[in-house]
């Protein structure tokens, strides 16, 4: 009797608890988590446009072909990236840019760049024929050019005009130049103090190159020929601050695709008046041979006599021609 008792509990205590539990049925689906896990939101990256390792020309500035970040979301986070590293322009070799933007989160995002900075050709030198005069002008292009440029023109003389960029307000006169078959060359940027710009090759270098972007920017065209401020000699304290010296300073022109030119023939040496500029240069000690001349635009004495010299020479049986860079470079320290 007590065994059915217990049999007849247990029973109704299984009936009891089969009626509370909760019926089987399938697990509700999130229709948000199910979109997100076929379409995972994008990752947070940088893009670099041209790829993750490019050529760039020695002596050319350079401008990042650019890029495009974005964060976890998508979302465009290219202003908020920055940038560690530049290439050395006028130094041939590898350099590594990387790119950086993070999120609220704290994680980063980046990317490596490769530059590999290429030295440039340069042609052969051609010694030019005997009794070639090369007419070069520094400093400018200033209030002087336009009317140089006619006289120059009337006789179909072609010149190398060296140019100080800052010269902002005359720098429109370029294309001109360009256009009329002279030569353009770089002087400087800023042409106001030696001491700065030979305190070290950064200087001078970033000085060089800002020039040549303003000569690009308005000509399209990257000037290869160059003239130190103050020649060669005034250069030296440039030089003594590099390991190889001058033969080091020559090399990374050329790598640059560039040239140095001093002069031989000076008529402003000694006078400071147009009777006195014309006097000297027709009066040589010897014949010219191979003659680069220097003046300044910049001096109206200087510009007035150009006329007389022109017609002078061609009546010696003089010819001239555009210093560039297939001339045989002249260095006063050789």
């Amino acid at each position: 009797m007590r065994r059915r008792v217990y049999f007849l509990i247990s029973l109704m205590v299984l009936c009891l608890l089969l009626c509370k539990a909760p019926p089987a049925f399938a697990e509700e689906t999130d229709p948000v988590s199910e979109a997100a896990a076929a379409e995972p939101p994008l990752n947070r990256r940088i893009e670099l446009f041209g790829g993750g390792e490019i050529d760039w020309p020695c002596g050319v500035p350079f401008e990042d072909p650019g890029f495009a970040a974005f964060d976890g979301d998508g979302q465009d986070r290219s202003c908020d990236v920055w940038i560690e590293g530049s290439p050395v322009v006028w130094r041939a070799g590898d350099y590594t840019i990387l790119y950086f933007f993070s999120e609220n989160d704290g994680q980063l995002a980046a990317a490596r760049r490769l530059v590999h900075v290429v030295p440039q050709s340069l042609p052969e030198t051609v010694t030019p024929p005997k009794g070639t005069i090369c007419l070069t002008f520094d400093d400018g292009p200033c209030e002087n050019t336009p009317a140089l440029l006619d006289t120059l023109a009337k006789y179909n003389v072609k010149a190398c005009f060296f140019i100080v960029a800052n010269r902002s307000s005359y720098l429109d006169i370029l294309p001109r130049i360009v256009s009329e078959g002279h030569t353009l060359g770089i002087h400087c940027n800023d042409h106001s103090s030696y001491d700065y710009l030979y305190k070290n090759e950064t200087r001078y270098f970033t000085d060089l190159l800002t020039a040549q972007k303003a000569v690009h920017e308005r000509t399209g065209i990257y000037a290869h020929v160059v003239r130190f401020p103050g020649g060669s000699r005034t250069a030296s304290f440039l030089a003594g601050t590099m390991e190889g010296g001058y033969g080091e300073l020559y090399g990374l022109l050329a790598d640059m695709g560039m040239r140095a030119y001093d002069w031989n023939v000076q008529p402003e040496s000694d006078y400071r008046d147009t009777a006195g500029t014309l006097a000297h240069f027709t009066n040589p000690k010897r014949p010219y041979e191979y003659a680069v001349v220097l003046q300044h635009d910049t001096r109206y004495y200087s510009v007035a006599a150009v006329e007389k010299m022109i017609c002078w020479a061609l009546e010696q049986g003089y010819t001239f021609a555009a210093l560039d860079e297939t001339f045989p470079e002249i260095h006063f320290e050789q």
